[in-house]
């Protein structure tokens, strides 16, 4: 059966844009290809550069005539007292103000739709009471925030907001796609009564060509700096774990890049072994140079894309339960886990030392990812759950 999706997105569908544009990306090719039509209606404060690229990828797609795509540039209500009333009654609902989405939004489902599909939390404000719509949820910030405390009394008002947006929208959504168990767990604290699924992250593996193996002792790290998560694990990297590695294998580099990593790591840019790279052009170019990702959160919800990028292009990965988090990975055959400082450097250095082992994690992982995380399966999922929500409403 033929349905007609209705998409509300934060970012740019691109497969090399930020972490779940890579998803949207898919998503939208993949219902295309099966036949479904597709309204998306992208929020955004992306470079108009960005946009054009991600409009043209979609026009070129399987099954383009089928699309009906439209951008709306992210803006806020002029004037303060009118922003923070808007933001009082409705924290992080920037989606709403952007002109012409509302009206844009109201005439898509005025024409008829089967699923309104609304991607991350913040998304939601705009289908509340609307039937058949569907939040998916990639992370929870108040997650991934627990444990941190509030730097001044701004954040510490940012967090409260932060808080009540995420109960009150939780709270009010009928149905959630959740890409983890553990997130899962946390909606159920606040929706007992929500039709819920787990379906977890999915690749194009044909974009993640296998890279040849790295011999030179290249440690990596790769994340968008300004998300919790990846700060903390860079951090914690750069301070408690690689000082144990360069204790033992002296030689070993250490290569850190993502989204804004100068400006947060600026600090950490001199230390001995350490090049910080920000803004690459493609995950590639630097999967390309490293031996071994270490990527070592010590607390982030939702599945860390980066982790499963590495074992796509056949990195041999050392990370934490957090880094695995969705993945039903085996330590010691898929990568390498633990949770404390001097395991995970031992780790390191061991994968560093030991080619044939970097080689058999590297096929393993690969594997897997194709099993698991790729669109055949996760699609599949996907589809059964956009079938119970137009059903059930």
């Amino acid at each position: 059966m033929s349905l007609r999706v209705i998409m509300v997105c934060p970012a740019a569908p691109r497969p090399f844009g930020d972490t779940a544009a890579r998803w949207f990306h898919l998503l939208l090719r993949q219902l295309l290809t099966a036949g479904h039509e597709v309204r998306c209606l992208t929020v955004t404060d992306e470079p108009p550069a960005a946009v054009r690229e991600a409009e043209q990828m979609l026009r070129d797609a399987p099954g383009a005539e089928r699309l009906g795509w439209r951008a709306f540039p992210l803006s806020s209500p002029t004037g303060s007292v009118r922003r923070r009333l808007r933001s009082l009654r409705r924290p992080f609902a920037e989606v709403l103000w952007a002109p012409g989405f509302r009206a844009a939004l109201q005439e898509e489902l005025a024409a008829g739709y089967d699923v309104l599909h609304l991607e991350q939390l913040w998304s939601a404000w705009a289908g509340r009471g609307v039937p058949r719509s569907l939040v998916n949820v990639h992370h929870l910030e108040v997650i991934d925030l627990e444990g941190s405390r509030p730097a001044d009394w701004q954040e510490r008002k940012a967090r409260w907001q932060m808080h009540r947006a995420t109960r009150r929208l939780l709270a009010g959504a009928p149905a959630l796609r959740l890409f983890t168990p553990r997130l899962l767990d946390r909606v159920r604290t606040v929706n007992a009564t929500a039709r819920c699924w787990v379906v977890p992250f999915a690749l194009d593996l044909d974009l993640y060509p296998p890279q040849a193996p790295v011999e030179a002792p290249v440690v990596g790290l790769l994340g968008s700096m300004h998300w919790p998560p990846s700060r903390s694990a860079a951090e914690r990297l750069l301070t408690r774990i690689w000082p144990r590695v360069r204790a033992v294998r002296p030689d070993a580099a250490l290569l850190v890049a993502g989204w804004n990593a100068r400006r947060v790591l600026a600090r950490y840019e001199g230390l001995p072994g350490v090049t910080i790279e920000q803004d690459l052009a493609s995950p590639r170019d630097f999967f390309a140079r490293t031996a071994v990702l270490a990527y070592t959160p010590g607390r982030g919800s939702g599945m860390k894309v980066k982790v499963m990028e590495a074992m796509a292009y056949g990195v041999p990965v050392v990370t934490t339960a957090e880094g695995v988090e969705g993945m039903t990975v085996e330590d010691g055959v898929h990568c390498r886990v633990a949770d404390d400082d001097a395991t995970l450097a031992a780790h390191v250095c061991a994968l560093l030392d030991d080619g044939a082992a970097r080689r058999r994690l590297r096929e393993a992982a690969r594997t897997y990812v194709a099993e698991r995380h790729t669109a055949a399966p996760v699609m599949a999922q996907m589809l059964d759950v956009y079938g119970e929500v137009a059903r059930c409403g």
